[in-house]
């Protein structure tokens, strides 16, 4: 159980936190613990369901959205190091253009629809206030996220340049060894042809609207563990399932197979895709995609990479963030993460277990980073309280 309200103070700096620790004392033996932190390493006064008090020493490493950006700054630098011309055009061309429009539209459309249901009676005061205590922490949040999302494309984009695509027969034959034939014909063969525009919509224009929604919805979120825990997760899952493991896993996935291996293998999955509309507007998406990585042209949303699946990654770490606001939340959050995995195979964007190994991933990055800022660790099964919107409350807190 996780309570709050414990304040503490060290260097006349006043801070509240919120974190779960077993206490391992005699008298408090197996009571879960609400704790205030003086500091890295610090006395500390624990308060459980008991009227017992011990001191204990602990260590912890306080995460701040400062903290995370200065690691966004670092892989900024990364990527600027590897391939300057390239980071600087996705920045100036693509990355600045597309979403210095989209967030300032999402965000104001958002805090609109938060603020009615946050505060009917006064959801202008509701805007005015949330603006002054998280107005500038969600700057610091968007600009990060511009630059970090140009040095993600970068790597992308560049990465076949020094690690060439190798891993595409290995893993087609291991898809189809585990799933008993190709996963993309059972995807063909039970879903009904009159949903796939909507499948279509979900997988792409959607994705985008949720991933910088979430963005923007942790960047205004009251409370600074779940705030901390989503941005720092969401930026190793890119460096660490998106850039390093790409590498070991270098491949482009079925809907490129014949261009990258000159193997016809899933001749049937581009023939079916292109009877019809949703199909073909995928298949127009990956000549877009294959004539940038072929001549070097950098274009938005450059690069090719299906192992892992960041589309999965993300849709899962989105559902994973929202299942610790309410049930609604919870089952938006995984039908979309439901849809995304489906999508991926279905429209040959990627191998299952692709999806697989992000989800993998993802599990693993929230459960460490979890124990890391000292939240409580959500699952997609846990229950909350009565459901309640991402950021329906104010108060002052650190970056």
């Amino acid at each position: 159980m996780v309570r709050e309200s414990l304040l503490a103070q060290s260097n006349n700096t006043l801070y509240f936190e919120r974190a779960t620790v077993r206490a391992t004392g005699a008298v408090s033996r197996g009571l879960d613990f609400s704790v205030a932190f003086f500091g890295e390493q610090d006395h500390v006064c624990f308060v459980g369901e008991m009227d017992v008090s011990e001191t204990a020493t602990m260590r912890r490493f306080r995460v701040t959205t400062t903290g995370v950006a200065a690691l966004c700054i670092a892989y900024v630098a990364a990527a600027v190091a590897v391939a300057p011309t390239t980071y600087f055009e996705m920045l100036t061309e693509y990355t600045l253009k597309k979403y210095s429009l989209a967030i300032p539209v999402f965000a104001f459309f958002g805090m609109a629809g938060i603020a009615v249901l946050s505060r009917p009676s006064s959801p202008l005061t509701f805007v005015l206030e949330k603006s002054r205590v998280r107005g500038k922490g969600v700057l610091l949040t968007t600009g990060m996220f511009i630059l970090g999302a140009a040095a993600f494309s970068t790597l992308k984009h560049v990465t076949p340049i020094y690690v060439p695509f190798f891993a595409d027969p290995f893993l087609a034959d291991l898809d189809a060894a585990i799933h008993m034939g190709d996963p993309w014909k059972g995807t063909h063969a039970i879903f009904p042809h009159v949903l796939e525009p909507a499948l279509f919509v979900l997988y792409g224009p959607v994705w985008f609207v949720q991933m910088v929604g979430m963005i923007l919805v942790a960047a205004f979120t009251s409370d600074h563990a779940r705030r901390a825990r989503y941005l720092l997760s969401f930026l190793l899952v890119a460096i660490v399932l998106g850039n390093v493991v790409r590498i070991l896993g270098s491949s482009a996935g079925p809907i490129f197979f014949e261009r990258i291996v000159g193997d016809p293998r899933f001749a049937d999955l581009i023939s079916g895709l292109d009877t019809t509309g949703s199909g073909r507007g995928m298949i127009a998406t990956s000549n877009y995609l294959y004539s940038s990585y072929a001549h070097d042209r950098t274009v938005f949303g450059t690069g090719i990479a299906a192992m892992p699946s960041l589309h999965v990654a993300v849709a899962f770490l989105n559902a994973l963030f929202l299942s610790q606001f309410g049930r609604l939340y919870r089952y938006w959050g995984l039908f979309y993460f439901a849809a995304i995995m489906f999508g991926s195979v279905y429209f040959g964007w990627h191998y299952a277990i692709d999806g697989y190994l992000a989800i993998l991933g993802t599990v693993v990055i929230w459960r460490y980073v979890g124990r890391f800022v000292g939240e409580e660790v959500i699952s997609l099964s846990h229950k909350t309280g009565k459901s309640g919107v991402p950021f329906d409350s104010i108060k002052g807190e650190p970056l």
